[in-house]
C-alpha cells in the first residue's frame, strides 16, 4: 500500500510552515520575538508551577481568564485562553466554517490564515495587499454568500503597517452580520498610532468581532505558548467545546498571570523597541530600501529589483533575518525583528557592508 494514496487530495502540495531559522552564535532577528528574557516574576511563577506539574492543569485556564477579564473590564464569559493565538485561529475555522464555505484573508500576511482552512478542507480566498497595507475595499469585494470569516491582521505581519479606526469602521459599515471578523492584534503593545482602532470596544456594536492577542511578543514568553481571544460569550462557549481538554498547561497559565501582573514594568522595554525600530527604519531608508512605517516589533524591507540575497549576506555576518516569499511577499523582501540596541548596531553594520543600494 502506498501511504501517499491515503492523503486527502486537497493536502497534496501543502507547504509546511517554516519557522525563522536559529543558528548558534548568530543574532536571531527572524521570528519577531522579544530579545529580552522573561521578567523575573514570570520565571518565579513558572518555577513554582513546576512543583505541581505532575497534576493536570485546570481545564479552561480559569485563573488567567479571570485576570484578563479584569484587565479588559469584561466578564470571564468574554475571554478564552489558548495555546498561543495560533490555536484559537485553528479553533475558529473548525467551529464556524463548514465545507463549501470560505474565509477571506490578506496576503502577504500571517501564513496560517490560508494554511488552516486548507487543512480543514474549506476554501481560503487570498486578497493581495496594496502598497504594503491591507486592501480592505478589495477584501470586502471578495466576500460572497459563502464567506463566514475575514481575517484582519492589524498591525500586519509581515508588512508592519496598520489600519486606522476610520478604515475599519468603513469596512464594517454594512458588512453582512453573519460574517465573523477576526482582528488579530499580536503586536498591539507596540502600536503608538493614536488612531488605532479599539476592536474590543467595537464588539459592543458588532458582536461578530473577535479580538486575538498574544503573550509571545511584548510579554517575552513566546516559548511558553499563551494567547487569548475576546469575543461574544456564544463564540467563547463554542471555542471551549471544540478545544482540547487541557490545551493550556498549568505552567503557561502561571506565566500568563505573572506576565499581566508585570505589564507595567515591561513598558520601558516596549518603548525602547519602538525607539529602536525608528532608528533601524531610518537606516534602511538611507540605504535605499523600501521600508514602510512600522507599528510592530519588526520592520519590513523590500529591496525591489536588487539581485542581492540579503538573507545569505547577513547570515555570513552572523545575523539571521526572514525571507518573506513564503508569506506571499516578493522574493526580495525581508522581515527584520528589532533586537537589543547592540544587536541592531550589528545588523546595521552588516547591512552597510553588504547592500549598496537599489539596482539601477
Amino acid at each position: 500500500m502506498n501511504i501517499r494514496d491515503l492523503v486527502r487530495p486537497e493536502l497534496e502540495g501543502l507547504i509546511k510552515y517554516e519557522p525563522g531559522e536559529d543558528r548558534d552564535d548568530h543574532i536571531k532577528l527572524s521570528s519577531n520575538e522579544n530579545p529580552r528574557p522573561p521578567h523575573p516574576r514570570i520565571v518565579e511563577a513558572v518555577t513554582r508551577a513546576l512543583e505541581t506539574a505532575n497534576r493536570y492543569p485546570v481545564s479552561g485556564s480559569p485563573r488567567l481568564t479571570e485576570v484578563l477579564a479584569h484587565r479588559h473590564d469584561l466578564t470571564v464569559d468574554d475571554v478564552m485562553v489558548g495555546n498561543g493565538s495560533n490555536e484559537i485561529i485553528d479553533l475558529l475555522v473548525r467551529a464556524f466554517i463548514a465545507p463549501g464555505e470560505n474565509a477571506v484573508f490578506p496576503v502577504p500576511s500571517f501564513i496560517v490564515y490560508g494554511l488552516i482552512p486548507k487543512i480543514c478542507g474549506v476554501e481560503a480566498k487570498a486578497v493581495p495587499c496594496r502598497d504594503y497595507r491591507l486592501d480592505l475595499p478589495a477584501m470586502r469585494d471578495a466576500i460572497d454568500d459563502k464567506t463566514r470569516m475575514v481575517f484582519i491582521c492589524n498591525p500586519n505581519n509581515p508588512t508592519s503597517t496598520y489600519l486606522n479606526a476610520a478604515e475599519v469602521d468603513e469596512f464594517l459599515d454594512g458588512l453582512r452580520e453573519d460574517v465573523l471578523v477576526v482582528m488579530d492584534e499580536a503586536y498591539y503593545e507596540y502600536v503608538d498610532a493614536p488612531d488605532f482602532p479599539d476592536s474590543i470596544a467595537l464588539q459592543k456594536q458588532r458582536n461578530t468581532i473577535i479580538t486575538l492577542r498574544t503573550f509571545s511578543k511584548f510579554y517575552a514568553i513566546a516559548g511558553v505558548r499563551v494567547g487569548y481571544a475576546v469575543a461574544d460569550p456564544v463564540v467563547i462557549d463554542l471555542l471551549h467545546r471544540v478545544r482540547q481538554p487541557f490545551n493550556v498547561s498549568s505552567i503557561a497559565e502561571a506565566a500568563g498571570i505573572a506576565a499581566v501582573e508585570a505589564a507595567a514594568e515591561l513598558l520601558p522595554m516596549a518603548r525602547e523597541t519602538i525607539e529602536e525600530r525608528a532608528r533601524v527604519r531610518e537606516a534602511l531608508l538611507e540605504l535605499g530600501m523600501i521600508c514602510p512605517v512600522s507599528q510592530t516589533n519588526f520592520v519590513f524591507a523590500d529591496l525591489g529589483e536588487s539581485d542581492l540575497d540579503l538573507y545569505a549576506a547577513l547570515a555570513d555576518r552572523g545575523v539571521i533575518v526572514r525571507r518573506m516569499g513564503q508569506f506571499g511577499a516578493s522574493k526580495n523582501s525581508y522581515r527584520i525583528s528589532i533586537g537589543t540596541p547592540g544587536e541592531n548596531d550589528r545588523l546595521l553594520d552588516a547591512l552597510r557592508e553588504t547592500y549598496s543600494g537599489p539596482a539601477a
